[in-house]
């Protein structure tokens, strides 16, 4: 028999009664294993399968696990699997205590085996007095309350006894001073009193100690208890989706039914490690991670994991032109809407529930609430900023009219408090070139560096890489997107054998200040192999570039002579020999209206509280007046 699927569109899933058939309102649905809604004859359907599909109460309860999730950076696309017979009767099965924000519009149901006759999602508020959790953890709270009310009760009791004691002591001095004056002293009777008093203070002491004992042990069970049940008061208005599922067969037979929808609080971040060997200078290692993080309300136990940067309120469609239509668009962007609005009621509920929803899930587990508190807090303040950032990063992704989808090697579990696990989508190893790349205008540290071809078949997606040589961490880089068969490089780690310097040869720099200022810069590089083996590497400056009728660059002298590139950047290639020094002078003269400068510096004050507080770098943005008003900063 073939196996059947259902989509439903919104909660209460409209049923469209015609002549002939039945049709529930079905909205599109996302990823590319999206399959599209039957509509079911009515003469198919016994009156008793409506009736039945309306009452929850009395459907069967399916035992689902999550087996399969896609991660998108705001949300999850979940699939629930579980297994039930049918019968030949339409019997009504449940998906129950499933989070309040479940996203209507995204609701599917398939079966291997059967008919799918109708599929309706419910809402209900969580907890009731009567509900099995709330009366276990009041039960235990009221036990634990009056355990704390006995020994408080207790304590009280031995305070008073105390005090009864003590005030014998007075008493018995009393005694013996008349017992003094008015006759022989009985020595044997006021030991006995003495006795009475010690013994009897330290046996209420002991006691004292262990009631109070009982009371260190047993008021934090009491507060957590007082929170549990906050916390179940705090859900009484709190939702949990119910999704009913009226299943049938044309004999007795076993079945697996898969539920799919998508929930908003999850989100990934795509990153790499890349390791090399000083044994193999022309290979390196690529692993790429997903580090995923949700607090949608579910525990992803051993679940087959799967990551994608296609929006999740975005159609994945064939890109090509519709009629350019200058009227209504109404029917054009109904459906998107729709889908957006959907998943926009889903957040919403998100945001509103989520928390008081795992608040409850660690009641109801036993949980401390101050450590479900502390772990929570943190991991969503971490979550919210991990969020942030990727959803930026695919959508600028989008914008190039690239997405990509990874699926994770092998199966995992991740949890519902927002606590990031990484998970290994990507390992390849690379042809590399290592070279060394020197700039001492922008840092007087040479860096080794690696060329690579992206041919690991998928592409590398913007993130962090951890770096490892020989299996020691030497820092971290970032890496842009990286397309299939792409060329790009890496920094890999300093060269400490090269010695930089950049110094102003202030003997032959000088500044004129007229109606037009004139700029004289000379420059001297210095590179120094400090290491006894001989070294090769690439060392980069520049020149000023004029993009501007009012300022002119002249006079250039490079010593070794080089050709600038267009964009004045200057590149030689240099091989060393061991302790071996080379100098390098770049001079030039810039010729500029003297107002120039002084309007950089109006503009570039007012994105600046004070000029205490500006240095020369605020003005590496302006153009060639930012390096102008820096190099006369510098003279």
């Amino acid at each position: 028999m073939r196996s059947s699927h259902w989509s439903v569109m919104t909660l209460g899933a409209v049923l469209s009664i015609g002549l002939s058939s039945i049709v529930v309102g079905c909205g599109p649905t996302m990823g590319p294993t999206a399959r599209p809604a039957h509509p079911v004859a009515v003469d198919a359907i016994p009156p008793a399968a409506l009736e039945v599909a309306d009452s929850g109460s009395d459907a069967a309860t399916l035992v689902s696990k999550v087996t399969k999730v896609t991660v998108y950076s705001d949300s999850a696309r979940i699939t629930r699997k579980a297994s039930v017979e049918l019968s030949t009767e339409p019997r009504v099965f449940a998906f129950r205590q499933l989070p309040g924000w479940v996203d209507d519009g995204s609701v599917q149901v398939s079966v291997s085996k059967g008919t799918i006759i109708d599929v309706r999602v419910d809402r209900d508020f969580l907890a009731g007095a009567t509900d099995a959790d709330w009366e276990r953890v009041e039960a235990e709270h009221r036990g634990l309350g009056e355990k704390k009310a006995a020994l408080e009760d207790e304590l009280v009791v031995l305070e008073t006894r105390k005090r009864q004691i003590e005030a014998i002591q007075p008493f018995s001095t009393e005694k013996l001073s008349r017992d003094t004056v008015f006759g022989p002293l009985n020595i044997e009777s006021y030991a006995e009193v003495l006795r009475f008093v010690t013994e009897s203070l330290r046996e209420n002491a002991k006691a004292m100690r262990a009631v109070k004992r009982g009371l260190a042990e047993v008021l934090p069970e009491y507060d957590a208890s007082s929170r549990r049940i906050e916390a179940l008061k705090s859900v009484r208005d709190l939702e949990e989706t119910t999704v009913l599922v009226t299943l049938q067969a044309t004999s007795a037979t076993p079945t697996d039914v898969e539920l799919t929808y998508m929930l908003p609080g999850v989100t990934w971040e795509p990153m790499h490690e890349l390791r090399v060997s000083t044994t193999d200078t022309k290979t390196v290692d690529v692993v790429s991670f997903a580090e995923v993080a949700q607090t949608s309300g579910e525990e992803w136990n051993d679940a087959e994991l799967s990551f994608s940067t296609q929006s999740s309120t975005q159609l994945v469609e064939i890109p090509e032109l519709e009629a350019l239509t200058l009227g209504d668009t109404h029917d054009a962007t109904e459906i998107l809407t729709t889908r957006v609005a959907s998943f926009g009621r889903a957040q919403e509920a998100f945001e509103g529930q989520n928390e008081a929803w795992n608040a409850y899930l660690s009641a109801t587990a036993k949980r401390a609430r101050e450590s479900f508190e502390q772990v929570y807090e943190s991991n969503v303040e971490y979550f919210k900023v991990v969020q942030s950032k990727t959803v930026r990063l695919f959508e600028s992704l989008q914008k190039r009219g690239t997405t990509a989808h990874f699926v994770a090697q092998g199966r995992t579990s991740v949890r519902g408090d927002g606590h990031p696990v990484r998970v290994e989508i990507g390992r390849a190893t690379l042809a590399s070139t290592q070279k060394i790349v020197a700039a001492p205008e922008q840092s007087l540290n040479a860096a080794h560096t690696l060329g690579l071809v992206n041919s690991t078949g998928q592409p590398l997606l913007p993130g962090q890489v951890a770096l490892y040589r020989d299996g020691t961490f030497l820092g971290m880089t970032n890496v842009d997107f990286i397309a299939k068969g792409e060329s790009f490089s890496l920094f890999l780690a300093v060269a400490d054998h090269v010695k930089l310097s950049r110094e102003l040869d202030r003997t032959l720099s000088s500044l004129v200040r007229d109606k037009r200022s004139r700029m004289k810069v000379a420059f001297v590089v210095t590179v120094e192999n400090l290491s006894t083996e001989p070294t090769s590497l690439t060392l980069a400056d520049r020149i000023p570039v004029s993009e501007n009728r009012e300022i002119r660059v002249e006079r250039v002298k490079i010593a070794p002579a080089v050709q600038p590139g267009k964009r004045g950047i200057l590149s030689w290639d240099l091989h060393l020999g061991s302790r071996e020094q080379q100098q390098f002078r770049i001079s030039y003269e810039i010729e500029y209206p003297a107002e120039l400068v002084l309007e950089t510096v109006r503009r570039r004050s007012m994105a600046a509280p004070s000029a205490a507080e500006r240095s020369p770098m605020d003005f590496e943005d302006a153009g060639i007046e930012g390096d102008i008003l820096m190099l006369e900063q510098n003279m």
